[in-house]
């Protein structure tokens, strides 16, 4: 496949590009910064760019049969947060004039609070009032708008615990389609959310989905 990843200056989004090249797919990387993309190959294309320059993405998502979507920004103790939702609806519009229908994107454990199925305590009562409350809610904003607004597109959001800087195993992904997969463990592999991203592309089970993975 022809494949769009935004974030790959990241570290997941660096590993996710990685693997996409090892699986033989072709990939088109629209950044800022070009020189922070680690990876040259004949079948990478490093595209200069804004994230919120719809015809920059435009260009860039031509010919693509997948966008696939490892951004992120920094917690904020004291301003809100709308980075998810506002690159989201450039992405989606760039998306829709290209043509490309499918999206994976990553976002995080609870990015919404349900009082009946409430996430872990850690996550509730610690990390979010005091460290990633501002940026888990702007996810769960860009989750609102998929599936309120994109119902034309056959999108997935992937909801991982922790993220730790490291390779793919062979360890079995659990997937639940709710805020979080209890029992399970808080941290998992960059490169084995990447790796599922890219499994995900194969199959229509999650289209339309919010769904969150574990190890």
């Amino acid at each position: 496949m022809k494949l769009a990843v935004l974030g790959a200056t990241g570290p997941t989004g660096l590993l996710l590009t990685q693997l996409a090249i090892e699986r033989g797919h072709t990939v088109v990387v629209p950044v800022r910064s070009p020189q922070k993309v680690q990876l040259q190959h004949e079948r990478l294309n490093v595209a200069e760019g804004d994230i919120y320059n719809e015809d920059f993405l435009v260009e860039q998502f031509s010919g693509c049969d997948a966008v696939l979507s490892c951004l992120g920004t920094k917690p904020t103790l004291f301003s809100k947060i709308t980075f998810y939702e506002d690159t989201m609806k450039v992405v989606v519009s760039a998306m829709r004039t290209a043509g490309v229908k499918r999206l994976v994107a990553i976002t995080s454990w609870c990015t919404s609070y349900n009082s009946e199925d409430p996430g872990p305590f850690f996550v509730e009562w610690i990390l979010k009032p005091f460290i990633l409350g501002r940026v888990l809610t702007s996810m769960g904003d860009m989750e609102d708008f998929l599936q309120k607004e994109c119902s034309d597109l056959d999108y997935t959001t992937v909801r991982p615990p922790g993220l730790k800087t490291a390779p793919p195993t062979e360890n079995e992904i659990k997937v639940e389609e709710r805020q979080f997969v209890e029992g399970a463990s808080s941290m998992i592999n960059r490169g084995d959310v990447a790796q599922f991203m890219l499994d995900i592309l194969d199959t229509e089970k999650w289209y339309k989905k919010c769904i969150a993975i574990a190890y």
